[in-house]
């Protein structure tokens, strides 16, 4: 009886010891703290309900939050002796149990996980990390909400453009699917059937394609926090999100551009009797699209987006007017070195600006056609209206001058790549810095042009000529010296007996 006492005195003490130093977080084997700062976890023996201190119990997460205390139990039991040599071993640094360690800490790691999930969606509360943790449903978060949420980010971050794209996605997800998808429904055969659903719409497969690489993206955010299993690689698998529809057709080769840059300077549309077809508003605005299409071909390929936003800056300034320099706004979040387009204002280009550009003021738009300080919003509206312009006018350009293709504002991109790349005479590296594709981050290239302007006009004159500018015989000069002894001694001897 005597030991018996003893024995419950010393558990009762150990108890006693063991709660006391507990609830101060002292006996916890590991903690954490929230992204934010607001919340505690730490990894402890849950003894709330327990009678005996000698009989395994609960391990658990304890979160910290407001005044408030919840237990997330992680499925192991311990004594209390137990767990406080475990603590003994993890507070000294010892090896001894360790890999049982790492496996108790890496469960509190998901609780820290879904706690800074939560965070990042807004939606914290220990309710709610009480119900994610459980495998509960979470009535709060939806597929409708994080598109909600990355809808409003975009907005946030001035990408207009891009939150309005998937602002049209959404609703023709919701058109097609419903307001009661659950995480739970979308897997490969969810997207297989949406696939389907939108090629019996007769939907392009463009416009599919955008649909579904916006949909990965939001399907990549539940996945990131743990709402959905699995992998987008597989998800999207022979949906023909992968397909990429080959776009090397959508060019217009040197001898087209010179055509439509001489009928552009010519400044004339006329019937057979010689009469003017349009009325001079109506042929003034035909015109001047197609000027905007040869500047952004003549342009480095620039897009309509960035044309429109265009400013002389310092460096035009500094040129004595003779490069514009600007960010591709496409890309340039994700890599502002790779974004930054220099290109030369060559003799056709600066007849452009003459006829149609503001006049140069430092900070001010090139051309008058989008205001400056309008929102993200107005920009986009301004930006597809003219590319609806200038499809509509090209269309009627290409049909006065019998051409069997019908440009829109994207070709001017394609066709400036194509034609210097075919020339064979101007460099790769420079078609690709020239479009803003450059991957160099040395410290030199933000202090001085790539390329000298000589440069630029020599590569840029093969835009509206195959010979660069050069004459017939100039070029065959150049070929001759390119040419071993042997070789040119083979031209001469054939040229002599061909005279005999």
């Amino acid at each position: 009886m005597k030991l018996e006492k003893n024995k419950a005195i010393k558990d009762q003490n150990l108890a006693s010891n063991t709660t006391s130093k507990g609830s101060r977080g002292e006996k916890c084997l590991a903690k954490f703290t929230s992204s934010n700062g607001s919340v505690f976890g730490s990894l402890i023996l849950d003894i709330r309900k327990a009678g005996d201190y000698s009989q395994p119990l609960p391990v658990a997460v304890r979160i910290a939050y407001e005044g408030k205390k919840a237990f997330l139990r992680v499925g192991e039991k311990y004594t209390m002796e137990e767990w406080i040599q475990l603590c003994d071993y993890e507070k000294a640094g010892r090896r001894i149990q360790l890999a049982e360690r790492n496996e108790l800490k890496a469960l509190m790691d998901k609780v820290k996980e879904l706690t800074n999930q939560l965070i990042s969606e807004g939606t914290f509360s220990i309710k709610r990390l009480q119900d994610r943790y459980q495998g509960k449903k979470d009535d709060t978060t939806s597929i409708y909400r994080i598109w909600d949420e990355y809808l409003q980010e975009k907005i946030d971050s001035g990408k207009a453009g891009t939150a309005r794209v998937g602002k049209d996605v959404r609703n023709r997800f919701v058109k097609d699917n419903g307001e009661h998808v659950e995480f739970s429904d979308i897997d490969s055969s969810f997207i297989q059937k949406w696939t389907e659903t939108m090629k019996k719409d007769e939907l392009s497969v463009t416009y599919i394609g955008i649909v579904l690489r916006t949909f990965r993206t939001i399907v990549n955010i539940a996945i990131n926090r743990n709402l959905i299993n699995g992998s987008t690689k597989e998800m999207f698998k022979d949906s023909g999100y992968n397909k990429k529809t080959s776009r090397k057709h959508e060019f217009l080769d040197v001898t087209t551009m010179s055509q439509l840059y001489d009928f552009w300077e010519k400044n004339e549309a006329k019937d057979d009797k010689g009469r003017e077809l349009y009325p001079p508003k109506a042929k003034y605005a035909l015109f001047r699209d197609l000027g905007l299409f040869l500047f952004m071909y003549l342009g480095d390929g620039q897009n309509l987006a960035d044309t429109l936003r265009l400013e002389y800056d310092g460096w035009y300034f500094a040129t004595h007017g003779k490069q514009l320099r600007f960010l591709r706004h496409k890309t340039r979040d994700r890599n502002e070195d790779a974004s930054e387009v220099i290109f030369p204002v060559t003799p056709e280009i600066k007849k452009i600006l003459d006829k149609y550009a503001n006049e140069p003021k430092q900070g001010s738009r090139v051309f008058p056609i989008m205001s400056q300080g309008i929102t993200p919003d107005k920009e986009i509206w301004v930006i597809q209206r003219y590319n609806k312009y200038i499809r509509k006018h090209m269309e009627i350009v290409a049909k006065l001058l019998g051409l069997e293709q019908l440009p829109t504002p994207t070709w001017a991109r394609h066709s400036f790549a194509t034609n210097l790349n075919n020339s064979g005479r101007v460099p790769y590296k420079y078609i690709s810095d020239s479009m803003g594709h450059s991957s160099s981050g040395d410290i030199t290239s933000n202090y001085i042009g790539t390329y000298p302007l000589e440069k630029m006009l020599e590569y840029n004159a093969y835009l509206l000529n195959e010979n660069g500018g050069k004459s017939s015989s100039a070029m065959l000069l150049e070929q001759l010296q390119g040419l071993s002894e042997t070789e040119r001694r083979k031209i001469l001897d054939a040229l002599s007996k061909s005279i005999k």
